[in-house]
Order: structure tokens, then C-alpha cells, then sequence
């Protein structure tokens, strides 16, 4: 036999022989993680408690740009796989005492979210979709190492649909494989231990790490999850699994509203519209009311308060001012403090040379947004100081615990506050149970001060707040 023919044939053999190998260690792999959970595979219903915290929670909503601190929220969530009944309450607590205690929930016909602080719906209830279920299991499974692993134990075909590779220097084993027609989804074991060590879920766009294995209650799971999203270096979120019950099926009221909840809020309709409260101040805000703002106009200039949240309301804005003040320039846009949901769409404003009026620190925030980095040399500022005055207008920032600083704007001739989140208060005006101290912060100032104050427009979900419903606000503090 010729030498390269022979030499072909060697490296054919070879091949075969370790693809076999590859091939057996696969399928011996598999049946040893099937038998490992054998008893998990069994779960049909299942109660799981958690606590949580959230560096992206909203979008850079932090107390100071300048050091990111994380939210923290608990959690409990039970599910039902077979009925595919769903129950979430998250209560979600940060900077200064804000507290979203919220629920969600999904039985045979309905689908329904409220909240049991009241601080932003009130009493009233969102309808929401049928597929909630489904959107919410691919997440619940990754925070979970044997329910994360079904996949991988629930597949038929095994040798196409799952590649078997080992590290010896990082001692570990990982499982490529390709479910259905998604992405391919990497599970990374410690060769040593067979437990889970790391999943990456490109359907997901993310990377989940596992890690303090316990055993508690019979099952062994990883008690902290950190979640890395969209190429993030540091986990967005870390997640610590506490407490996790079989349960037959989920209690029957926890998947059905509260005596007392309601009416259902309808999603607003997104066409902005302008309407007179005031000389020369002008509401602007959709059918749902749940997010306002305001237009000041002085002479043939237009000032525009709490309408640059993303740039689809931006523009929008933009579309409403040519539309109805055809005559007037639109020259200034006031911002509040520098969160994300307050100025993500200020470039749409910043093309346009709209100044930007704002406190120093939140135009130093502003000026270090992400998403603004390639366009700062657009951005025009106005720094406002604390008690400074312009077109019947005069601006207070105060320290407090929402954001480092945060201001608000007082119509000194109409009696308007316009401010954006010192107060929670929901659209039927429901008393929060329990209410942050920035918002005794914000109502010690009116006093102090001695404002004369009829309406309070709210950026968020309340326009029209009256001074007794701030009065039941501050007495429900004390």
C-alpha cells in the first residue's frame, strides 16, 4: 500500500474512532445527567422564592450616574407547567423608598397585572395577553440549573441535535445543542461534579453563570445566578434563589384579581395633543393621560416640560408643536434630573438646537449618557440654578433620594407645579401604602416655601393632583 493512501486511511480510522469516543461520552453524559435529575424531570408544579438585584433595572435609574448602585427586589413566582398557570409578585425596592409591589398572573382565560402598593396603576388593573406564560418560562428556566438542563435531557436525537466537547485545563464539559430551529445553546459542566457551571443562550442574548450549589428540601440547586445580558461585562442582574417548593397547583386566589380592583386601563392611543390649563401653558398628552407634559409660551417662543422620555415621543412632540403653534419657535426643553426614562430622547431635540435647561449636575449626567456620546457636540445647555426665574417660571432642585439632585417647576402666575417623580400618586388618585421620603422632601419644601399651588401636573400617570390629595398624602407619611 502506497504511503499517503496508508497515511489517509490512519487519519480516517483515527477520526472515526474518536468521533465513536466523542459520541459515547456524549450518550453516557446524557443518561448520567437524565439519571442525576431524574426526580426534577418529574416536577409538574412548583413555588420558587427569590431575591434579585438589578443593575439595568428601567434605564440608568440610578441615585448618582457617577456610581451605579443596584437595585433590589423579592420575588416569588409559582407555575403551573401542565395547566400553564403563572403567578408573579415582584416587590421591587429602591433610592429612597420607593416600593413597586406588583403582580401578574395568567390562569385558563385571562391574564392580569396590578399592583398592591397602588403607587402607579392605583386600583386599577392592565389587561394583558395571553402568551405571558410563554414569555416569561425562558427566563424563569435559566434561573433555575435543572429546569435551565431540559432541554438538553428532553431531546430524541441526541447525536445530530448535541456536541460533546471537553477542556482538560478548565476541567469542564460542554454540551453544544440546537433545539428546534433556535440558536445553538452551549451548557458548560465541571467535569469533576457534573453541575452546571455555565449556560450561554443565544435566543436570549445571554450568558448565565451558576454557582453555591446546596441541598435543601431534596433538591440540589444553584443558589446564585449571575445574568449577563446583551455582551454585558458585569451580571445586569444576580439572582439568589432561596426557597423551592413542589406544590400540587397554584391557590385559586392568586390567580384571580383583589375584591376592589379595577376599572382595566386602556393603553393610550400614543397621539399627543395639546390643551390650555393656563395662560399661555398648554397640557400635552395622550387619551390614557398616564404620561404628561407641558408647553410654556413666551411671545413667539415655546418651552417644552417632560416630553423627551424616548424619541418617539420626541419627535412626536416636535410633530404636535408645528402642528398646533405653527407661529412659534420651539427654542427650550426643561429636565427634571438626568434618569433615564427623563431624557433618553433629547438628541431628537439636541438636532434641532433645542437648549437644554437643567441643573449643573444633571447636565454633567446628561453629557455622560451613553447613547449620547456620539452626538454631544449637538447639545446646548441652560445650567438652572436652585430659585432661578425665566418667563414666569421659576426652578427649585433639591437634594433628596431619588436622584442626587432633582427639580421641579413652579408656573408662579398659574399655581402649577409641573415635577416628575417627587410624587406616585396613580390617575384615581389611590394614597400609595407606602411612600417614599422624597416625597416628604418635596412637600416639606411647598410648605417651607409657601407656594401657592392649585395643580400639580405629574410627568407620570397623574396631571392633575390637588393640594388636598397631597395633604392625604403627607398625613398618610406620618
Amino acid at each position: 500500500m502506497k504511503k499517503g493512501l496508508w497515511t489517509a486511511l490512519t487519519v480516517s480510522l483515527l477520526f472515526a474512532f474518536s468521533s465513536g469516543v466523542a459520541a459515547d461520552k456524549k450518550q453516557e453524559f446524557i443518561e448520567e445527567l437524565k439519571t442525576t435529575h431524574e426526580k426534577t424531570q418529574r416536577i409538574s408544579a412548583f413555588s420558587l422564592n427569590q431575591h434579585y438585584l438589578n443593575k439595568q433595572y428601567r434605564d440608568f435609574n440610578y441615585w448618582d450616574y457617577a456610581s451605579p448602585n443596584r437595585s433590589m427586589s423579592h420575588r416569588l413566582v409559582e407555575v403551573d407547567l401542565v395547566k400553564r398557570h403563572y403567578f408573579d409578585s415582584d416587590v421591587h425596592y429602591s433610592s429612597g423608598g420607593q416600593l413597586f409591589d406588583r403582580v401578574q398572573f395568567q390562569n385558563d382565560t385571562e391574564s392580569y397585572f396590578y399592583e398592591r402598593n397602588g403607587s402607579s396603576l392605583g386600583k386599577g388593573v392592565i389587561k394583558q395577553s395571553m402568551d405571558l406564560f410563554d414569555r416569561a418560562m425562558p427566563y424563569l428556566f435559566m434561573k433555575l440549573d435543572f429546569l435551565a438542563i431540559r432541554p438538553l435531557l428532553d431531546e430524541v436525537s441526541v447525536s445530530t441535535k448535541i456536541t460533546y466537547s471537553y477542556d482538560g485545563e478548565a476541567n469542564e464539559i460542554k454540551l453544544s445543542h440546537r433545539h428546534l430551529d433556535k440558536k445553538p445553546t452551549d451548557y458548560i459542566f465541571d467535569a469533576e461534579s457534573r453541575s452546571l457551571v455555565k449556560i450561554i443562550n443565544r435566543e436570549l442574548n445571554g450568558v448565565f453563570e451558576y454557582s453555591d450549589y446546596q441541598t435543601t428540601r431534596g433538591f440540589t440547586f444553584a443558589r446564585t445566578v449571575y445574568q449577563y445580558y446583551d455582551g454585558a461585562k458585569e451580571p445586569s442582574y444576580v439572582t439568589f434563589n432561596n426557597q423551592f417548593s413542589v406544590i400540587k397547583e397554584i391557590e385559586a386566589s392568586r390567580l384571580s384579581l383583589p375584591q376592589g380592583y379595577g376599572p382595566i386601563i386602556e393603553r393610550g392611543d400614543g397621539i399627543l395633543v395639546s390643551k390650555p390649563i393656563a395662560d399661555d401653558v398648554y397640557l400635552v398628552t395622550d387619551s390614557s393621560a398616564l404620561r404628561n407634559g407641558l408647553i410654556k409660551v413666551t411671545g413667539d417662543k415655546l418651552m417644552l416640560f417632560g416630553l423627551a422620555g424616548n424619541n418617539s415621543i420626541a419627535q412626536k412632540a416636535i410633530e404636535l408643536v408645528k402642528r398646533d403653534f405653527p407661529s412659534k419657535q420651539l427654542n427650550a426643553i426643561y429636565i427634571t434630573h438626568p434618569h433615564g426614562q427623563q431624557i433618553a430622547g433629547l438628541a431628537t431635540y439636541a438636532r434641532l438646537g433645542v437648549e437644554i435647561y437643567a441643573d449643573q449636575y444633571t447636565i454633567n449626567a446628561i453629557q455622560a449618557f451613553p447613547a449620547f456620546s456620539e452626538e454631544n457636540a449637538n447639545f446646548k445647555f441652560k445650567t438652572v440654578e436652585h430659585e432661578d426665574s425665566a418667563n414666569g417660571v421659576q426652578f427649585f432642585v433639591l437634594e433628596n433620594m431619588h436622584s442626587k439632585r432633582q427639580g421641579f417647576a413652579f408656573f408662579t402666575d398659574s399655581n402649577l407645579i409641573f415635577q416628575s417623580h417627587f410624587l406616585h400618586i396613580a390617575k384615581d388618585n389611590t394614597i400609595p401604602k407606602v411612600i417614599p421620603n422624597y416625597t416628604r422632601t418635596f412637600i416639606n419644601f411647598i410648605r417651607e416655601e409657601d407656594l401657592s399651588v392649585d395643580r400639580i401636573i405629574s410627568n407620570y400617570r397623574n396631571n392633575n393632583v390637588t393640594i388636598s390629595v397631597l395633604n392625604k398624602v403627607y398625613d398618610s407619611i406620618l
